[in-house]
C-alpha cells in the first residue's frame, strides 16, 4: 500500500516534458526574435550605408544636402550616459551598502519595494518633471537662459536608472554569505574593515553587473532626454562642456523617426544610428550577465 501511494501519477512525466518543450520553444522564440530585429535593422540601413559621401562619422547632420553626421548624436549618447553614471553610482552604492549592512531585513524590504515602483514610473513622467523642476534649477544655478542641456540630462537619466542600480548593488552585498562577515567579526575588525576587505571583493562582480544593466536602460531612454537636453546637432563647445545642448540617438529617434519617408536615405540613417545603440547595448547586457553570473561564486 505504501510502495503504491509512493508511486508519482503516471501523466507527470508527460507534464514535466510538455513544461521542457515549452520552455525550449520559447527560448528559440526570443532567440529568433533577436535575430530579426538585428537582421531588419542591417537590411534596412543598406540605403545610407550605400551613399559614398554621407559622411556618417562627420558632425554635420544635413538630411537636404544628403549628409548624416552622426558623430555628435553618439557622443552626446556616451556623454549623457556618463554624467548619469557619475551622479547615480556613488549614491546607489553607499545606499545599498546602508540599507544592507544596518537595517534591519523588515526596514530593507520595504525600501526596495519603494525603490522598486520608481523603476515602473513611465520615462515621459520623469521628463516633465525635469521640464518643470530641474530643468529651472540648473538654469538658476548656472546663470543660463535655458536649462535644457547635456548636464541636465544627465542628472535626469541619473535620477532614472538610480533604483535599477541600487536594487541590484543590494542584491549583490546580501548575497554574500553570513559566514565571512562573522570570520571578519572574530577577527577584530570593524564594521568598516569588515566592507572593505571582506564584502567588497565578494560582491565586486555583481555590482560591476548592476552599473552595466542600469547603463544599458540609460542608453535606451528617448522621452524623459528629448524632453530637457536642448536636441542641437552638434558638439558641444569646448568638447567636454555639460553646459552646452546636444542631441542624443534616442532623441534624435524620437524627433526625426516620424518625419522621414519610409525607404529614405534619412530613413537608412535613423535605423542605421538605432542598430548602433542596439549594438551597445547588446554587448552592455552580455558583460553584465557575465558577472552577475560570478557574483554567486564563492569559495
Amino acid at each position: 500500500m505504501s510502495t503504491l501511494a509512493a508511486m508519482p501519477p503516471k501523466s507527470a512525466p508527460q507534464h514535466g516534458d510538455a513544461l521542457k518543450a515549452y520552455c525550449q520553444i520559447s527560448a528559440i522564440l526570443s532567440v529568433l526574435i533577436v535575430a530579426l530585429i538585428l537582421s531588419t535593422l542591417i537590411l534596412q540601413s543598406g540605403p545610407v550605408l550605400s551613399l559614398k559621401n554621407s559622411g556618417m562619422f562627420s558632425t554635420h547632420w544635413n538630411p537636404d544636402a544628403g549628409q548624416y553626421g552622426m558623430m555628435p548624436m553618439v557622443f552626446g549618447s556616451v556623454f549623457v550616459m556618463i554624467i548619469a553614471a557619475i551622479v547615480a553610482f556613488p549614491i546607489g552604492l553607499m545606499t545599498a551598502i546602508y540599507i544592507s549592512e544596518t537595517r534591519s531585513s523588515k526596514l530593507r524590504r520595504f525600501i526596495k519595494s519603494v525603490l522598486e515602483l520608481l523603476t515602473g514610473i513611465p520615462s515621459i513622467v520623469y521628463g516633465l518633471i525635469g521640464v518643470a523642476y530641474l530643468n529651472i534649477w540648473v538654469a538658476e544655478a548656472f546663470d543660463l537662459q535655458s536649462g535644457r542641456i547635456i548636464l541636465t540630462a544627465g542628472i535626469l537619466l541619473g535620477i532614472m536608472i538610480l533604483p535599477t542600480f541600487l536594487t541590484l548593488t543590494e542584491d549583490a552585498i546580501s548575497t554574500v554569505p553570513a559566514r565571512f562577515r562573522e570570520n571578519a567579526k572574530a577577527l577584530g575588525l570593524y564594521r568598516h574593515e569588515i566592507f572593505k576587505l571582506t564584502i567588497l571583493p565578494q560582491a565586486k562582480s555583481g555590482i560591476a553587473g548592476a552599473g552595466l544593466l542600469a547603463i544599458g536602460r540609460a542608453l535606451g531612454e528617448t522621452m524623459a532626454v528629448m524632453l530637457v537636453i536642448g536636441s542641437l546637432d552638434r558638439l558641444p563647445s569646448p568638447l567636454f562642456n555639460p553646459l552646452s545642448s546636444g542631441q542624443t540617438i534616442t532623441s534624435k529617434l524620437g524627433r526625426e523617426v516620424g518625419e522621414s519617408a519610409f525607404g529614405s536615405a534619412h530613413f537608412s540613417a535613423l535605423v542605421f544610428m538605432s542598430l548602433i545603440l542596439v549594438s551597445i547595448t547588446i554587448v552592455l547586457t552580455i558583460i553584465s550577465q557575465y558577472f552577475l553570473s560570478r557574483k554567486n561564486t564563492y569559495v
